[in-house]
């Protein structure tokens, strides 16, 4: 049985965000987190990037998925860090000095960390640094029901339209985006049905995209086509539909 996980919360959004420098007019610290790959944080100059997020205590804020889109930190040694004081004493890495290639940046821990401070933290200076969003979150494992017949094609960006003389044009807005349907097996015997309700209940209604580790092993940014349908097998079992596309 495949499985799907879900990263619906960013402790960016939850807790005290401080960043060194000063950003640029127009490229504010919020587009970091503001769940829109396609707006960017930026600053001028050759700095050192530091992101610190506190007070993240709780066992709601446990982190295990680090995501980074659309950066300019290319061969830069990153630190991963949390801490128990600020980054006073106590600094613990949850992953140590990788150099990220350009787009996206992706790392994940084997077990979740629940601490009150967490930060990305540049070995070096980069010159004019930039990124689109920085997300810290703790995912939620899925069962998909393959015998359902789950769902995976690539949907077009494209709008077609005749001409009075019978003649097809295109007009490409965007790049294709992915687009998954699965059915979800949720057994509340498990606190399956329960956690999978806290996790959309992140989403603020509905209206927040978020990432998704689909069947293959990719992740990417989504949000949902519908919203999530649950349909009683049984006493405490759900089968639950769940409908996404890409957000570029």
């Amino acid at each position: 049985m495949a499985r799907i996980t879900l990263y619906t919360r960013n402790m960016f959004e939850e807790a005290a965000v401080s960043i060194y420098g000063d950003d640029d007019s127009g490229y504010p610290e919020s587009r970091l987190y503001d769940r829109d790959i396609s707006l960017y944080w930026k600053q001028t100059g050759t700095v050192p990037v530091n992101f610190t997020v506190t007070g993240c205590s709780g066992e709601a804020n446990e982190v295990g998925f680090l995501a980074i889109e659309k950066h300019n930190f290319d061969g830069q040694p990153i630190n991963w860090q949390y801490s128990s004081d600020n980054f006073v004493l106590d600094i613990n890495n949850a992953v140590e000095q990788w150099a990220p290639g350009s787009g996206q940046t992706v790392k994940t821990l084997s077990t979740g960390v629940i601490e009150n401070s967490w930060r990305i933290k540049a070995s070096g200076e980069i010159t004019n640094p930039q990124c689109s969003e920085v997300y810290m979150s703790k995912g939620l494992e899925l069962r998909v029901r393959f015998d359902e017949k789950p769902l995976a094609f690539d949907k077009a960006n494209v709008t077609w339209q005749e001409t009075i003389g019978g003649i097809e044009r295109s007009t490409k807005t965007g790049s294709k985006r992915r687009m998954r349907e699965y059915a979800i097996f949720l057994d509340e015997n498990d606190s399956e049905i329960t956690n999978f309700r806290t996790a959309m209940a992140d989403l603020d209604d509905y209206s927040k995209p978020f990432y998704i580790k689909d069947h293959e092993g990719d992740y990417w940014m989504c949000r949902l086509l519908e919203e999530p349908v649950e349909q009683f097998l049984t006493e405490g079992q759900v089968l639950m539909t769940i409908k996404v596309i890409e957000k570029l």
